[in-house]
């Protein structure tokens, strides 16, 4: 969790000036326009929202309720952070995949892989680029792509970088204005790669609710709400960072969440809130930490 809630933070940071651009070594291959049939079949940008069980879940549910949302995770870590004992259950089969932090025992923070940066089937070499890093910085540590294919569509810069590495699934970086869009197994560019799902808000008659969930007020924070809604529950964010993802806009915001000075992070795309972290003990320093 740390590790990518400092990645969202480098990656928002990054766009707001070339001061923060590295420079590129090396050699690259040469760039050339992709033809016309290639920029003519990709479909507009557009935003898919979908039901999913992760917009059930709220901050600060007890765990048990989580598995009884979720089924039984793939995978769990589990770590000693500021926190406390966190355990972060994966769920990489849902229609987003899925990543729920529990913090003593509740819910501290769900992030989803809106990018779909953390597939599986991507290899080992290509995990170290992600969503919202340079261009530069993607070719100091891939090397030269094998085969480059940029042209404007939709007013917006596309170059796809095609990556080689022997015995290794050949990996392809979408880059949309000199950032990282996405990136992928193969070298075929889907019609809908512009596409982005987001999900839907949870459906209150089929809402699990918390019995048990003793003498704690939790503020309902779940994926699926949108901006103005954590506005009216926290008020003016203490920092907001604005960018962009496939043409859409991107607010990451930092609230104050209780009155005793914790605080919470949360990322919207398309004013669609797709992961939060935070606590009712957590303080602003944790969370530029990762939490």
């Amino acid at each position: 969790m740390k590790r990518e809630i400092g990645m969202l933070i480098a990656a928002t940071i990054m766009t707001a000036g070339p001061q923060f651009v590295s420079r590129a070594t090396g050699q690259e291959a040469p760039s050339s326009n992709a033809d016309s049939a290639l920029q003519d079949h990709l479909l507009p940008p557009r935003v898919d929202r979908i039901g999913m069980r992760a917009s059930r879940l709220r901050w600060g549910m007890p765990s048990a309720d989580v598995e009884r949302l979720m089924g039984a995770p793939a995978e769990v870590q589990a770590y000693v952070g500021p926190s406390g004992n966190v355990r972060v259950l994966e769920y990489p089969a849902e229609p987003i995949a899925t990543k729920v932090s529990i913090c003593d025992g509740r819910v501290c923070a769900v992030r989803l892989d809106v990018a779909g940066s953390g597939d599986r089937a991507l290899p080992p070499y290509s995990r170290s680029v992600w969503v919202g890093m340079d261009r530069a910085s993607v070719l100091r540590i891939l090397g030269a792509p094998a085969e480059v294919r940029s042209f404007v569509r939709y007013d917006m810069q596309l170059e796809d970088m095609i990556f080689e590495r022997p015995g290794q699934s050949d990996v392809a970086v979408l880059f949309i204005g000199n950032r990282v869009a996405t990136k992928r197994v193969g070298k075929r560019l889907a019609p809908d790669i512009l596409r982005v799902a987001l999900p839907s808000s949870s459906d209150p008659a089929g809402e699990e609710t918390d019995a048990q969930g003793g003498d704690r007020a939790e503020p309902q924070v779940r994926v699926g709400m949108v901006l103005s809604e954590a506005q009216a529950l926290f008020g003016a964010p203490k920092t907001l960072i604005n960018s962009t993802f496939k043409g859409q806009p991107v607010v990451y915001a930092v609230y104050q969440t209780n009155a005793n000075g914790a605080f919470g992070s949360f990322t919207f795309i398309a004013g669609v809130l797709t992961e939060f972290a935070g606590g009712d003990r957590m303080p602003l320093s944790n969370v530029f930490n990762g939490g």
